[in-house]
This record gives C-alpha cells, sequence and structure tokens, in this order.
C-alpha cells in the first residue's frame, strides 16, 4: 500500500476510534512522539513500539470524548505524509472541552508507519492541562474533606497526574 493510503486509513480508523484497526498500520517498533512540552505528560513524550503506543491510545480514548476529528493530509511522497487535523475532545473526568489544530507527520517504511510526531500549541496544551488539574485537585480535596478518617484513598494515577500538573501550574507562562 502506497504511503498516502497507508496514513489516510489509519487516520479514518483513529477517527471512528478503532485503536487496533489504526494499530494494524503502524509498524512493531514504531515512535509516536507527541511534541506538547516536556511537562505536558501524560500528553506528550515519546512512546516506542505497538504496545506502548496501544497503551496510549486507550488512554486517550479513556480521558476523552472525541467530539470532532478532522484529518487533512496535505502533501505525501514515498516515505513521509503530512496531515493537518482539527479536533474538540471533552475531558470525561472534568467536561472540560479543548479544541485545536495538530500537524502530524507521518514517516512509512514498507507499507506501516515507522513513525509519527505530532505537532500543538505546547502553551495551549499546558494550559488545558492546568485547568483540567485544577479542577481534579478541587474536586479531590473536597472529596477528600468528606470522607471520614480511613475511608478510600484517591487513586495512585489520579495523586501523581496531580502532582504533576499543581508543577506545571506552578511555572509562569511561556516557561518550560
Amino acid at each position: 500500500m502506497e504511503s498516502r493510503a497507508v496514513v489516510a486509513s489509519f487516520l479514518a480508523y483513529w477517527r471512528v476510534q478503532d485503536l487496533e484497526m489504526a494499530l494494524g498500520h503502524m509498524h512493531e517498533d514504531v515512535v509516536y512522539t507527541l511534541h506538547n512540552g516536556p511537562d505536558a505528560r501524560p500528553f506528550a513524550g515519546s512512546y516506542r513500539g505497538i504496545e506502548s503506543c496501544r497503551d496510549l491510545g486507550y488512554a486517550v480514548l479513556a480521558d476523552f470524548d472525541y467530539l470532532r476529528y478532522e484529518p487533512t493530509i496535505v502533501s505525501a511522497t514515498d516515505t513521509v505524509v503530512q496531515a493537518h487535523i482539527e479536533f474538540r475532545v471533552r475531558h470525561r473526568a472534568t467536561a472540560h472541552v479543548f479544541e485545536g489544530t495538530q500537524r502530524s507527520v507521518f514517516r512509512v517504511h514498507e507499507g506501516l508507519i515507522a513513525a509519527v510526531d505530532i505537532f500543538e500549541d505546547a502553551a495551549r496544551m499546558e494550559a488545558f492541562i492546568r485547568l483540567m488539574s485544577q479542577q481534579l485537585a478541587s474536586s479531590q480535596h473536597a472529596q477528600a474533606g468528606s470522607s471520614a478518617v480511613g475511608e478510600g484513598a484517591p487513586r495512585a494515577d489520579g495523586a501523581t497526574v496531580s502532582r504533576l500538573l499543581s508543577r506545571i501550574a506552578q511555572r509562569e507562562p511561556g516557561k518550560r
């Protein structure tokens, strides 16, 4: 399959949130990189291998409802395909909506996607994460205040996310 067709098919499957079919277009050793600033995890960084990408994909789908996902392939060669994607997602836990555009660069080798680089506005992404973290922290604090001593505990992943998001919130705007 030619590079443009491979990427178009991948994007079509991701658009309908069929992660397993989308992953079928990726090389086993794929490198998927989200260039959203170093502190925007789990929505930034490099993910290596199909299993790592699977974990990331399911985490994204668990956290967000896709309200809009409109990819457009803007250029394609035998090995590199670039796409412009307009999106609108809702964070399930807070109901905050994040929308924007991203540029994606796909490298195709032997009919499979070998690498993906996603570029978004890092400052906007970090601001959105700050907004989510403040609401999550407020609701966790409220839950902790209303619980009796010894009842329940916050989820470990929520605590980790809260610490990270607190670090981001304390930085000066525009600083990385």
